[in-house]
């Protein structure tokens, strides 16, 4: 943007019509109706009122946690060459 002042046409834009008008009317008198709710999600895994299918979301989310659990113990593992996971010093060949 530039902090120079616009230049002022001297044409004026011209008058709206009838139709121009009538249709800015329609749309004021449909944005003022109330608009429909929308309908409720479906409730997530954790509140599902079906057992199975929490118990198998919770069976999902505990393997993922033990997932990311073994890999950022095996990083710390090797960050800090502490042996869990296997020697600390590669055998000879």
């Amino acid at each position: 943007m530039s902090a120079k002042p616009a230049k002022k046409s001297a044409a004026k834009a011209p008058s709206p019509s009838s139709a121009d008008l009538a249709a800015a009317t329609a749309t004021t008198a449909a944005a003022s109706a109330p608009a429909p709710e929308p309908a409720a999600p479906a409730p997530a895994w954790i509140d599902s009122p079906d057992p199975r299918k929490k118990r198998l979301g919770q069976a999902v989310l505990a393997g993922v946690w033990l997932y990311v659990a073994a890999l950022w113990l095996l990083a710390v593992d090797q960050y800090f060459n502490l042996g869990i996971f296997g020697p600390k010093i590669p055998p000879l060949p």
